[in-house]
């Protein structure tokens, strides 16, 4: 009678515990704030292109930015954030882009006229 009241214990106290669901999802990050100063660069056909780029603006009235690189300088057009990620063009170069953001950091692609590339930075200190 013993062990069977300890095994319906026991099996009462699984059940309850399972019941609650799988664990809540973590949060999400906060919302994308572009704004700074970013160290870059941009890996194209076995090429490293230093360079900075830097986006102003806001979420409210839109962004603007520009790049500077060895290769030289443009603006940037079509600056949207969504979520974590940052998608603009270089209307100059006829390139667009595409990076995702993890920390003050960020990764992603290129593709335009002169072919796919991959580009990746770091935001300054200070913004």
């Amino acid at each position: 009678m013993l062990k069977r009241l300890a095994t319906t214990a026991a099996l009462t106290l699984l059940l309850v515990s399972c019941a609650g669901g799988p664990p809540p999802e973590p949060p999400a990050p906060p919302p994308l704030d572009p704004i700074g100063t970013y160290d870059i660069t941009v890996a194209l056909e076995g090429m490293e292109i230093l360079g900075v780029m830097v986006i102003r603006g806001s979420a409210e009235a839109g962004y603007t930015g520009s790049v500077d690189t060895d290769a030289g300088g443009a603006a940037l057009a079509g600056i949207v954030v969504d979520g974590q990620t940052l998608s603009f063009t270089v209307p100059e170069a006829g390139v667009s882009a595409r990076v995702t953001f993890e920390g003050e950091g960020f990764s992603g692609g290129m593709e335009g006229a002169m072919g796919n590339a991959i580009i990746f930075g770091k935001r300054r200190a200070g913004r």
